[in-house]
C-alpha cells in the first residue's frame, strides 16, 4: 500500500531523475519542453496530494 510519505519520496526521487535528463537534453527540443511540462504537473499533483491529506 502507498502512503501518502511514500508518494511524496517516490515523487521526489522521479523529479530528481527528470530533472537530470532535463539537464541532458537540449533547450528547444521538443522532448525538453514536453518533460518539463510533465515534471511540472508530477509536482503540482504531488503537493495537492499531500497538501489535502493533512
Amino acid at each position: 500500500m502507498i502512503t501518502y510519505h511514500a508518494l511524496g519520496y517516490y515523487g521526489l526521487f522521479a523529479a530528481l531523475g527528470a530533472v537530470l535528463l532535463l539537464t541532458l537534453l537540449p533547450n528547444g527540443s521538443r522532448a525538453h519542453r514536453l518533460l518539463s511540462r510533465a515534471l511540472l504537473t508530477a509536482l503540482l499533483i504531488t503537493a495537492a496530494i499531500v497538501g489535502l491529506s493533512y
